[in-house]
């Protein structure tokens, strides 16, 4: 990815990419999940907030599925685990950025899929001002583990 790209996308990062402080996972008003699924889905959003504060690309790109979808606020997109973890890699090595992502609504149907909404503010440089975003994940339980299937960023903040 050339570097102007690589800016490009940073500019309206994918909740893919996004995190570092904000309020802890939120309960939704419905969950058909048995208790172990929705705390092991709690720990999965802990996981991608955490790796996502700390830039631990390899850590972050472990959540992902090998179908991963991530769509930015301007329409771009990354689609496979390949190119979204590529584009993980080079911007997590950028230390002048930060995300907070607050999370407003977790939702978790059974042991099969999740859904978490955060309201985010990323700042390219502590010398910007911050983008807000509205950010929807949504993870798969496949094979023991939550995976994040798919990012879609939006113009925020969330109302």
């Amino acid at each position: 990815m050339t570097a102007m790209r690589i800016a490009t996308l940073s500019t309206s990062v994918l909740a893919a990419i996004a995190v570092g402080v904000g309020a802890p996972p939120a309960t939704s008003a419905k969950s058909s999940a048995p208790s172990h699924c929705r705390a092991s889905f709690d720990s999965a959003v802990e996981d991608y907030r955490q790796t996502t504060f700390d830039k631990d690309a390899g850590g972050f790109n472990a959540l992902l599925h090998p179908d991963v979808t991530a769509i930015f606020a301007d329409g771009s997109t990354l689609l496979g685990k390949e190119a979204t973890a590529g584009f993980i890699d080079g911007f997590f090595t950028d230390p002048e950025w930060t995300q907070t992502l607050d999370v407003l609504v977790t939702e978790v149907e059974g042991c099969r899929s999740g859904f978490v909404l955060f309201d985010s503010v990323y700042t390219p440089s502590p010398t910007t001002d911050g983008v807000p975003l509205a950010i929807g994940v949504t993870f798969t339980f496949e094979s023991g583990e939550w995976l994040v299937l798919h990012n879609q960023d939006s113009d925020g903040p969330v109302s």
